[in-house]
């Protein structure tokens, strides 16, 4: 039986755990927060400190093949597992979920980065960020927006003290983000293009409310998508079992 290496921090990753721990399987899940919820299975906790290391980890572990379920915008660490991968002579196999696709009814502006996000709301704009606690720093530069932050983990507003900051994990219902969008009046949403079902509503509420939507789309020159969803990832899997 092959030694899996999962690199988790996803809903995919922590249902992909549990299929494996229900089928017997050999396997390790590396998870990079360390206040992250666990997982079945034995863990390891933090970075591996680069292509080289990761690859001497797998070497001296013994694994044979590295199931990737990282977030699509986690950008370093699965151009890094495949790199160390090939290193160690062993599978690399990348679960990423599909993209949001729009309907005729949406008002997305796709964006390459959040800094371009940044440059395109009105002055004036009451802005609803959904891109995570890390990722709003280009928008509190904008001091003539008024800006509502929801996130998991408490962002670094730096001098701003004028900034709504919302804790809270999906998933989220419809009839949630109505109540929400309507208690700030939003005029623009920026989001990351992540997909997935836990917090999709937003796009419904913005639909309904013909509110623009700045939609980051994922970074370039990660490594090829093998499957779409855990179940696909574990037929793919058993055959090293």
């Amino acid at each position: 039986m092959a030694k899996i290496l999962l690199l988790g921090g996803t809903e995919e990753a922590r249902r992909l755990a549990e299929m494996l721990d229900a089928a017997g399987a050999s396997f390790l899940v590396s998870l990079a927060s360390a206040t992250a919820t666990p997982y079945p299975g034995d863990e390891r906790r933090g970075g591996f400190g680069g292509e080289e290391a990761m690859a001497e980890f797998l070497t001296r572990e013994g694994v044979e093949v590295v199931a990737d379920a990282t977030h699509p915008f986690a950008a370093v660490i699965s151009p890094t597992a495949k790199r160390a991968a090939r290193k160690a002579r062993v599978r690399y196999l990348r679960l990423e979920r599909s993209p949001w696709r729009r309907s005729a009814a949406d008002r997305w502006i796709d964006v390459a980065s959040l800094e371009e996000a940044a440059r395109g709301p009105d002055n004036g704009s009451r802005v609803f960020l959904t891109v995570g606690g890390r990722s709003v720093q280009p928008f509190l530069m904008r001091r003539d927006l008024t800006l509502v932050i929801r996130s998991i983990d408490p962002p670094e507003l730096g001098t701003r003290h004028d900034v709504t900051v919302i804790r809270d994990r999906g998933p989220f219902t419809v009839e949630d983000e109505r109540a929400l969008f309507a208690r700030y009046d939003f005029d623009a949403m920026v989001t990351k293009n992540s997909g997935g079902d836990a917090t999709a509503a937003k796009l419904v509420a913005a639909r309904e409310r013909k509110m623009k939507v700045y939609m980051v789309q994922r970074p370039r020159g990660q490594p090829w998508v093998n499957c779409r969803t855990p179940e696909q990832m574990m037929r793919r899997l058993k055959r090293y079992m």
